[in-house]
């Protein structure tokens, strides 16, 4: 099996604008569940809805906008939840890196595949921020952590990414490059063009 991406040509205007709109609009998006996390009053579990919003964008863009994208989604929910600045970030860049190259490669972009993704990438980031924060020190309230801050957290997510993947699905499909199955390009096939 080849390794393949997506190949882009040149931009005509109305596609720099539809892309420059379409990303303005994931802004967006992110600064609103990013203000969803900060003022939840009632609850101290925070919803991780930015993670999700990236693991949506991941699938509907290149490998280069969803990692970019995750790497600041990443960095929104560390301030959001008071955590280690760009901690969630080392987890979420590789786990949409991976999520693009899934879709691209392997599998079909739809809500099944994204709700199993999406909640494979919330399972990992939450291990990892038990893992580092919490196991290695040896804290003996880690039941306590899991039971009334992680789970309720992710599950939350879980639930609440259905409409945020419709609404990533919308905006691309309104907004978003026409891409083909011509400009899927194999990266061997082109090397050996090349080299010709």
């Amino acid at each position: 099996m080849n390794f393949r991406i997506i190949k882009i040509g040149t931009m005509t205007r109305r596609d720099m604008m539809r892309s420059f709109f379409r990303w303005a609009l994931y802004s967006v998006m992110l600064l609103v569940f990013f203000v969803i996390q900060c003022t939840f009053p009632f609850l101290k579990w925070k919803p991780l809805l930015t993670v999700s919003l990236a693991v949506a964008v991941a699938v509907f863009e290149g490998e280069l906008g969803g990692v970019i994208f995750a790497a600041v989604a990443g960095m929104v929910t560390d301030m959001a939840v008071g955590g280690l600045f760009g901690f969630t970030s080392i987890w979420l860049v590789p786990c949409c890196l991976m999520v693009t190259l899934l879709v691209v490669n392997l599998i079909h972009r739809n809500i099944i595949n994204f709700a199993w993704m999406n909640i494979c990438v919330l399972v990992i980031i939450d291990f990892m921020e038990l893992l580092f924060k919490y196991i290695i020190w040896r804290n003996p309230d880690i039941d306590v952590i899991i039971m009334r801050f992680m789970l309720p957290s992710t599950v939350t997510a879980v639930i609440l990414a259905l409409p945020i993947f419709l609404l990533v699905r919308l905006i691309n499909k309104k907004l978003g490059l026409d891409t083909t199955d011509k400009d899927i390009v194999s990266v061997f096939d082109e090397a050996d063009r090349e080299e010709d």
